[in-house]
């Protein structure tokens, strides 16, 4: 039985999943390093929970919020046009 994507109708390329996880995987990596980013704003707010820190805080995860939701969105359609492509339904004898 031949693997073929429900997404794009061709045979299942392994050489172009693995690329792609890739892009899921670095879309992943780059959110934690904005989550990593946005943590240190957080943590020097927990020391000192001054009106400008909190400000700080409010102001970078509006800023970066939208990159979050970009990257979480990119990565979740990157996987799960990759998890259609292997896990195609399967036909019945009835069908055929």
């Amino acid at each position: 039985m031949k693997n073929v994507s429900n997404t794009v109708n061709k045979p299942l390329d392994l050489s172009d999943s693995l690329y792609d996880l890739r892009k899921a995987k670095g879309a992943l990596s780059a959110l934690c390093d904005e989550l990593d980013e946005f943590g240190i704003s957080v943590c020097h707010f927990d020391k000192n929970h001054s009106h400008d820190n909190a400000t700080l805080v409010a102001l970078e995860a509006l800023r970066d919020f939208d990159t979050w939701k970009c990257l979480v969105f990119c990565a979740r359609d990157i996987i799960t046009d990759q998890i259609t492509a292997i896990d195609f339904p399967e036909t019945d004898e009835a069908d055929k």
